[in-house]
């Protein structure tokens, strides 16, 4: 059972919080609306990308072993097979379309949206330079506008401009991570990094990184003042981000759960921004 909950990947559940975005920002979080709605949206986003990640470790079985840590992954390390592993994806999928279908249509597209962008990522996309990282940060905006969807809030269109850029940062960082933790072996375990240059990733990375901060902070010019406030921040966030992507520490998910520092630079961002919006 053990082997099948580490097949989720739970730990990158923390992505599908940026379903609450939209309400988040809105100042709608604590609507009865939402309230009903969030865990099940959650529940229902979930599943679908657990299912994405199986069929994406299915078809990077032979890239995992290579990685230092992918290599651990049950379908690489071959505690679960292949076909177990596809059954197991088909009995998440399912629930996860019905669940959304009921929640909101337009949620429901979303989610659709979401899978066959992962799928197409998985066969073809991610071995294409700049296409894998822009189906990376596709991943992200969607989650908030399929939020949007299944609260129905309306996503403003500054918010949704600073999610994309801070998407491409978050997506050129888990790249320029790889790079640094695998050396030579990068262009073994991912093809679409033999077009790249470490030079030229770096140069994506803090270009996005600078239109984000440009972004969020015109977004709360334009759309809640006080937020200004936040932006010194965001700033220190992004700072610590390029650190720990300078130490092969890019991956999204692993920066934030395991460093102290940005942690708590979330943690801190989230709570001012609460105190502000809705106080």
């Amino acid at each position: 059972m053990l082997k099948y909950l580490k097949l989720l990947r739970p730990q990158h559940w923390i992505k599908n919080l940026l379903l609450f975005a939209a309400p988040f920002f809105g100042g709608r979080l604590f609507n009865e609306e939402t309230v009903l709605m969030a865990f099940p949206a959650f529940v229902a986003f979930s599943l679908c990308a657990s299912a994405a990640y199986i069929f994406n470790d299915i078809k990077d079985i032979e890239n995992d072993k290579l990685h230092s840590k992918k290599m651990k992954r049950p379908v690489a390390s071959g505690i679960i097979s292949r076909r177990d592993a596809s059954a197991f994806a088909f009995l998440l999928i399912v629930p996860s379309f019905i669940l959304s279908y009921k929640i909101a249509p337009a949620f429901f597209s979303y989610i659709l949206l979401y899978i066959s962008i992962q799928l197409l990522y998985s066969l073809y996309l991610k071995h294409i330079a700049l296409l894998d990282i822009f189906c990376i940060a596709s991943g992200f905006v969607i989650r908030v506008l399929a939020g949007g969807a299944a609260f129905n809030v309306a996503v403003s269109q500054w918010l949704l401009l600073t999610m994309f850029m801070i998407s491409l940062v978050l997506a050129a960082g888990k790249r320029l991570g790889e790079f640094s933790l695998l050396n030579e072996k990068a262009e073994e375990h991912r093809k679409s990094l033999s077009y790249y240059s470490k030079g030229a990733l770096n140069d994506i990375f803090l270009i996005s990184a600078s239109a984000s901060l440009i972004t969020y902070t015109l977004y709360t010019i334009e759309q809640f003042q006080q937020l200004v406030y936040t932006v010194p921040i965001v700033t220190f966030g992004l700072f610590r981000y390029i650190l720990l992507t300078r130490q092969g520490k890019g991956d999204p998910v692993e920066a934030v759960t395991q460093d102290k520092w940005l942690a708590s630079t979330v943690l801190l961002w989230l709570l001012l921004v609460g105190l502000i919006r809705y106080n």
